[in-house]
């Protein structure tokens, strides 16, 4: 049997002679507890990097079990701009929403989203840069020389293996910075702990030590020099180049404020909000007009294990 619609306009009859009034009823919505599960700030959009251009995202997004707010979040302090996130309300229509990214506090939107079809990022703030270290090899291999040198790198990416030992050995064909440069630089990057995080280069025995990947900057990084056997080779003090910047990145999820399929005239026409079976004090917020604006921001938290119930008169 079809539902029965409420907004047909059926009469009942009162104790005054002559006047009828419309008839309501008391609808039972239910958020099942299995999708009410808990706000987050990836759910829809795992970060994702900024860049020089807006970017519009329609892949790989994942859509709420049930209608909620968007929510937003970034990586670093500082970030701005605008993040529009576009998709369906509850009926099915098409809807857009823009919320002002602030940082890395998470900000919340207010809108009811259904699905969500395209997400566009600003532009970023920080320009990402890698984080480079130097040292200078200033003196070769004396004559007929053997033994070994290490280079040591300390950096915190490497975690455990830090600092990370690379024994080179000395031969007396290494009999200028740049050949004693060049060694170093292919031990380093045949090194599996290093090369996984960094590459080496050299240049007039110079070398310069790249992070692969921008990332905040590590004040602990570092070379440190060792001459086990007296070879004659000496390096100058390890040297901060570039500082490194990450991306700056951006998610979205979704929010604490589930979606209603009325649109209400008054948010008391809600009677009784329950979550878990227990009355919850959270706010509803109606909209006689847009479907997408009537929505009821728990006070509780959803961990999807509980249920919501709203009884509402329509």
């Amino acid at each position: 049997m079809y539902p029965y619609n409420h907004k047909r306009g059926q009469r009942i009859q009162t104790d005054a002679s002559g006047v009828a009034v419309a008839r309501s009823f008391l609808a039972h919505f239910q958020v099942p507890a299995a999708d009410a599960v808990a706000a987050n700030t990836n759910g829809v959009m795992a970060l994702t990097n900024l860049g020089a251009m807006v970017q519009s995202i329609t892949a790989g997004l994942t859509n709420p079990a049930v209608p909620r707010n968007a929510q937003i979040d970034g990586n670093v302090s500082g970030i701005t701009g605008n993040v529009k996130v576009y998709g369906t309300n509850y009926a099915g229509a098409v809807i857009s929403e823009t919320i002002a990214l602030n940082g890395t506090t998470d900000v919340a939107g207010n809108l009811a989203f259904k699905t969500i079809t395209k997400v566009d990022l600003p532009v970023q703030v920080h320009a990402p840069a890698a984080q480079t270290e130097t040292i200078e090899v200033t003196h070769a291999v004396t004559a007929e020389a053997s033994g070994d040198i290490t280079m040591a790198i300390t950096a915190a990416i490497l975690g455990e293996a830090s600092p990370k030992s690379v024994v080179i050995a000395v031969t007396d064909a290494l009999d200028d910075v740049t050949k004693v440069a060049t060694a170093i630089v292919e031990a380093l990057n045949e090194d599996e702990d290093v090369s996984a995080h960094f590459v080496a280069s050299n240049e007039a025995g110079i070398i310069t030590l790249t992070a692969l990947v921008p990332l905040a900057n590590d004040t602990t990084l570092a070379f440190g020099f060792t001459d086990t056997d007296t070879t004659g080779v000496t390096c100058g003090s390890s040297t901060n180049g570039t500082a490194g910047v990450p991306y700056d990145k951006v998610s979205v999820g979704w929010g604490n404020k589930f979606g209603l399929p009325y649109m209400l005239s008054a948010d008391e026409l809600v009677i009784l909000k329950l979550f878990n079976n227990a009355a919850d004090t959270g706010t509803v917020t109606e909209d006689a007009d847009e479907i997408e604006k009537n929505v009821f921001a728990i006070n509780g938290s959803p961990d999807g294990l509980k249920p919501i119930d709203l009884y509402i008169i329509v």
